[in-house]
């Protein structure tokens, strides 16, 4: 097989002697002086000790290679390994056609987003044919892998050559025994993990891609996933975004550049002056290399060593088309479960779904979206006074994330204020962890004391200075947000009006490591972040995004259910075949008269309690009403904002606030109800068409007039003012009973009057 150029002989010259090859230049240019004190402190004891383990590590690759090359698979310790190796799955790998588009669908059929190379700059699948005219291939094996041609996928010769490196050097070797099968298997799987077994297995992957593809198959993948730096994976998206030009117009130089990017991405980063520099000398070894090897004349070694690159300018090359926040999410996940259910890495997932002409088909509800997108596009929204905001050094942001009651699909989101730019942006719905402030008080507090069966709505904590800090005992907290207490209230009135000491009350009552396991019922896993009161009023370690937010919300919405949020229904491959279907996790987090009982509770957050100045219970067009619970969020120094809510038919998370990037931004006084404006915009206007309707009412669910005491309500009790009327759950513990009325407000006793007593005569002496 001819494996260069047909005019491999023009190029050929006779090899150079290793000492006065460019390599060894190169090497004696950078070589200077000599150190004058040690890089770190040694310990001559641990010195030893590492020494010896990797002398160890290497002897038994050294072992194993000759295993290999002359046990075959058959050792113990091998076949332990081999067996245990995951199959690459390489069916339409590469690229033998044209590219195809792949076309993204929302609910109703409407194309949203078309993907093809041009359109996605980061990774832009080229075949192996349009290249063969350049210097690619003898750059990147000379470089790589010089003997890529000849042997079966590992090379004997290098990794026992990399092993007498690391006996000569301390244990470490100063270049890498893989071969470009080996580094493809890597991209290919995404697997990186250093570890013996994990070289072994590589080992037997890469002799069993050699028996499934030609080298030239194997060079083209390796040509479209190698990183290339800033994102851009493969040497047609390396050279658009460097030179201005296609890969199959590089020359020699340019093609020597490209080759030394993959060891070090980040290190010979051409769009940073020193990373260009170092590129440069990278350049220049490629270059000795080739040249050594005879892949190149003299003559062309010394034109591309004095031939000037010309890099393209910083203008930045955006796609043909924006696409949405919702598509990219959309994406995302199908690239995330195309990687998991192939056993490949996110790269050629990503490849894959770009160019090969699949159809995904997601959970976009249209109307719904263009209303998120006229929200997020009013100023009004988001800037109730713009001129306080002219010295502040970002904008105000927000992300919303809506989602499908009924069924747990993502209906919209935005992940930016204003109409997006460029793609793989911040995605703010899905991307921005922030804290939660009080809007985590429903999840992680109160739905799971009533489903512990703890209290009721009309239960009464005391609202007092209290000391639930486990590290200040002596300290005050936590404070309420106006800085003062109320005293006795139901938890009902304490939802409504969002009192912190009785959060963390109920929070203590639960029991940390329960209220956790609840949380992480609902899609926010805050277990490792470790247990401590804070997490009661929405201070964790890491924050949480609108789409968590919004996903645990909808628990409540559907009356006990958490669905995991999901964003896609199927995909099906260009010949109508399904490559995925979507099977959302769903299980039941909270009985049906908890999530009722919840609700009813956070209605009136809207009706009369810390969002009623800004949203109101949601109607229909004619008027019909439609239930509507949600609870409010503050962080502290009001850096975050949030409102989370939902109806019968729609469940949507709002955060508000800055990125914080330059600095902390404080939320404007006039832009602190944003949130719930932003909120009550968009579901005000998508309920127009839905039928009246409230929140599942179970059977078991009663109405009753009970006292403050916790019992059922008397006449006197009445009379005493002390009544309230809510709702409980027939039969449970804390239901109060007809048969044992209050004992706190009873009939006032008869006194007699003076005189009446019989035989009692005053008018005898």
């Amino acid at each position: 097989m001819n494996n260069y150029h047909e005019d491999n002989n023009r190029r050929s010259s006779k090899p150079v002697a290793p000492e006065e090859s460019a390599l060894a230049d190169e090497l004696r240019k950078t070589l200077k002086g000599k150190p004058t004190r040690t890089g770190f402190n040694r310990n001559w004891f641990r010195e030893t000790i590492s020494f010896l383990w990797d002398i160890g590590r290497v002897l038994l690759i050294l072992v194993l290679c000759f295993v290999f090359a002359f046990g075959g698979f058959g050792a113990g310790m091998l076949l332990g390994y081999v067996s245990t190796t995951q199959p690459l799955s390489i069916s339409d790998l590469t690229q033998t056609e044209e590219i195809q588009t792949s076309f993204v669908y929302d609910s109703k059929g409407n194309v949203i987003a078309k993907l093809t190379g041009n359109e996605n700059v980061d990774r832009i699948y080229i075949s192996i044919g349009e290249v063969k005219n350049t210097y690619i291939e003898e750059a990147i094996s000379s470089i790589e892998d010089e003997r890529f041609y000849e042997h079966s996928g590992i090379d004997i010769r290098r990794i026992g050559s990399a092993v007498l490196s690391a006996l000569m050097n301390g244990g470490t070797a100063t270049y890498g025994g893989s071969t470009i099968t080996q580094q493809t298997v890597k991209l290919i799987s995404g697997d990186d993990q250093h570890s013996t077994s994990r070289k072994v297995q590589e080992w037997f992957s890469a002799m069993s891609l050699e028996q499934e593809l030609s080298k030239d198959e194997i060079m083209e993948l390796y040509l479209n996933l190698a990183p290339m730096g800033n994102n851009y994976v493969g040497i047609q998206a390396a050279a658009q975004n460097y030179f201005g030009k296609d890969a199959s117009e590089l020359n020699l130089a340019e093609c020597a550049l490209l080759a030394g990017l993959p060891k070090s991405p980040s290190y010979y980063n051409p769009l940073r002056e020193s990373g260009r520099r170092n590129a440069l000398r990278r350049m220049r070894i490629v270059l000795g290399k080739m040249y050594e090897l005879g892949r190149i004349t003299e003559d062309e070694y010394n034109e591309a060593l004095n031939t000037e690159l010309v890099f393209k300018t910083n203008e930045t090359k955006s796609s043909n088309d924006v696409i949405s926040y919702f598509a990219e999410y959309a994406i995302h996940e199908v690239v995330v479960d195309v990687a998991e259910s192939r056993n490949i890495s996110m790269s050629l997932a990503t490849t894959i779904v770009y160019n090969r002409g699949y159809h995904i088909y997601t959970t976009l509800e249209p109307d719904v979206q263009a209303v998120v997108d006229e929200a997020f596009l009013n100023r009004d929204l988001f800037q109730s006074d713009p001129s306080l905001l002219v010295n502040l050094p970002e904008k105000p942001q927000a992300g919303m994330v809506v989602v499908n009651a009924q069924t747990g699909a993502i209906s919209a989101m935005a992940g930016g204020y204003g109409r997006k730019t460029m793609n793989l942006g911040l995605n703010r719905a899905t991307q921005a962890y922030r804290q939660t402030g009080s809007s985590i008080k429903p999840l992680i507090d109160y739905a799971p004391a009533l489903e512990l069966g703890i209290l009721v709505p009309s239960t009464v904590y005391v609202d007092q200075e209290s000391h639930f800090d486990p590290n200040n005992p002596n300290n005050v907290w936590p404070l309420n947000s106006d800085r003062s207490y109320a005293g006795p209230m139901t938890v009902r009135r304490a939802v409504a009006v969002s009192k912190n000491t009785i959060a963390v009350a109920v929070w203590n009552d639960v029991g940390g490591d329960t209220a956790a396991w609840f949380l992480s019922r609902m899609g926010i896993d805050k277990t490792a972040d470790g247990i401590f009161p804070s997490q009661a009023i929405g201070a964790f370690t890491t924050g949480i995004t609108p789409l968590q937010m919004a996903g645990a919300y909808n628990t409540l919405a559907s009356g006990g259910t958490y669905t995991e949020p999901y964003s896609y229904t199927k995909v099906l491959d260009n010949d109508g075949k399904v490559v995925l279907e979507s099977h959302p996790t769903s299980y039941r987090v909270f009985s049906a008269e908890t999530s009722f009982l919840m609700s009813d509770m956070l209605e009136d957050v809207i009706t009369n309690g810390t969002a009623s100045s800004h949203a109101s219970i949601i109607v229909n067009s004619s008027g019909e009403y439609i239930g509507t619970a949600g609870k409010t969020g503050t962080t502290d120094d009001n850096l975050d904002k949030w409102f989370c809510g939902y109806t019968p038919y729609y469940t949507a998370a709002v955060w508000y606030g800055y990125d914080n990037r330059l600095r902390q931004t404080v939320i404007p006084q006039g832009d602190r109800s944003n949130a719930i404006k932003i909120w009550y915009y968009v579901m005000s206007r998508i309920h127009g068409d839905c039928p009246g309707k409230g929140f599942a009412k179970p059977d078991t669910i009663i109405q009753m007039e009970v006292c403050s005491s916790g019992y059922a309500a008397t006449p006197y009790c009445r009379e005493a003012g002390t009544t309230t009327t809510d709702y409980f759950v027939s039969g449970k513990y804390l239901t109060p009973n007809m048969d044992n009325p209050c004992p706190l407000h009873l009939a006032p006793e008869e006194t007699e009057e003076p005189g009446e007593n019989p035989g009692e005569n005053p008018g005898e002496g």
